[in-house]
């Protein structure tokens, strides 16, 4: 089956990246999809403005988006957005759109054009609820999230004193001193913090003069600050995160699939973060494989307090802790990336 990925995501890495395996601690599930349905046996074109076209160790070809008009496939697969046609000037059988963000006017300019698409692929129950509100006319749909590579993301022997932080700025980085010199003060003066998180990276969408000038006032030097570093390649990233004892994550970003989440259960590290914000809640149970706050970030001093305590009864209690830490390796719906490609493959038959 010859199948057409369109993406016009402009923070992709370059293929030379990929294929060196520098991904760093983030990862994209479009890379992993095409790459597994390649192995599968199907022929995979990438259709992007990534910075440097080529083709890639899974022989995904990565196109320039110049090449569009004129080019053919079985399926066609829209990631993130569409153009005012719809169609992306592909000539294709059948239309898959992949939900990965948010809707809003340049999702799909055209709410009707939502009907040329034979199926629309949500990662979460969060982001079908969001889409579907936004967009009644959706018809068939599949639910298919990220996966997580568990031959590396398992749980170590677990540093109790070792908290982690991996996202981009924009997830509640600024307030990871604070939170961290609280701890330090309430619980015991060994832990620490290791904050995983490249701030020349944040999407070229979300910065703000706020994110900027957060950016320009970072200087944790201090031997008792949090130690900030830079993304890691998986397999580094995988031993820190299952090293760690727990995850804190202070975000008001609604996440629709988090990839850091998954990685971080499927290490056996609990993790305290926002609640009732995004997709986080269908993975994580407060009280059982970590904790959910109730306040949001708007009300940034209780949502703070909120984060502080939650993480403060993990860590002070063993017990507890222990438990969080089994409970985290059995969060169901966590899938491997083989079987989020069986699903797709299935998915892409069965059109």
């Amino acid at each position: 089956m010859k199948i057409t990925f369109f993406d016009n995501s402009t923070a992709l890495k370059t293929v030379h990246d990929l294929q060196t395996g520098a991904r760093g601690g983030m990862i994209s599930s479009l890379f992993n999809v095409s790459d597994g349905l390649s192995l599968l046996g199907h022929d995979v074109v990438v259709l992007s403005d990534i910075e440097k076209t080529g083709i890639t160790d899974s022989l995904v070809r990565w196109l320039d988006l110049e090449v569009i008009d004129g080019h053919k496939c079985d399926v066609l697969i829209c990631n993130r957005s569409t153009t005012d046609d719809g169609l992306c000037g592909v000539i294709s059988k059948h239309r898959v759109l992949w939900t990965h963000d948010l809707p809003h006017s340049g999702f799909i300019p055209k709410p009707k054009l939502i009907n040329a698409f034979d199926r629309v692929i949500f990662m979460s129950k969060y982001s079908e609820g969001v889409w579907r509100t936004f967009y009644p006319l959706i018809r068939k749909s599949e639910y298919i999230p990220n996966g997580v590579d568990k031959s590396i993301f398992y749980p170590r022997e677990k540093d109790y004193d070792y908290i982690i932080y991996g996202s981009a700025p924009n997830r509640g980085l600024q307030y990871l001193n604070l939170i961290l010199t609280a701890l330090k003060n309430r619980v015991r003066p060994s832990l620490y913090l290791k904050a995983f998180s490249n701030l020349q990276i944040l999407h070229p969408k979300e910065t703000t003069n706020r994110e900027i000038n957060m950016i320009e006032n970072y200087n944790w030097t201090k031997e008792d600050d949090v130690q900030l570093f830079d993304p890691l390649p998986q397999d580094q990233w995988a031993d820190e995160l299952g090293k760690a004892g727990l995850m804190i994550m202070p975000t008001a970003y609604p996440e629709i699939c988090s990839n850091i989440v998954l990685q971080s259960l499927a290490s056996g590290t609990p993790i305290v973060t926002t609640g009732n914000l995004g997709s986080v809640p269908e993975w994580v149970v407060s009280g059982r494989n970590g904790v959910l706050t109730n306040y949001l970030p708007n009300d940034y001093m209780v949502h703070t307090i909120e984060i502080v305590r939650g993480a403060r009864d993990v860590l002070t209690y063993r017990k507890i802790h222990d438990k969080m830490i089994r409970h985290a390796t059995d969060t169901r719906n966590i899938w491997s990336w083989e079987e989020v490609i069986f699903k797709w493959d299935k998915m892409l038959c069965g059109l």
